[in-house]
């Protein structure tokens, strides 16, 4: 008899997300290279991570 998996209640990271928000509410980015965080809210997040993306990327 086969067991179904189930999925984790609070997955930390999934390959195809870039944001995560924890138990406490602080959103925290993550790329390849950096994680970074903790942030208040959304759009601090997404602002900050499109920045580094930009400037590891010399765009800035």
């Amino acid at each position: 008899m086969r067991k179904k998996l189930k999925p984790q209640k609070h997955a930390l990271f999934k390959p195809q997300d870039r944001y995560y928000v924890n138990e406490q509410g602080q959103w925290w980015f993550f790329t390849v290279d950096r994680i970074g965080g903790p942030f208040l809210n959304k759009s601090n997040c997404v602002d900050a991570c499109r920045y580094f993306i930009q400037h590891k990327a010399g765009v800035l």
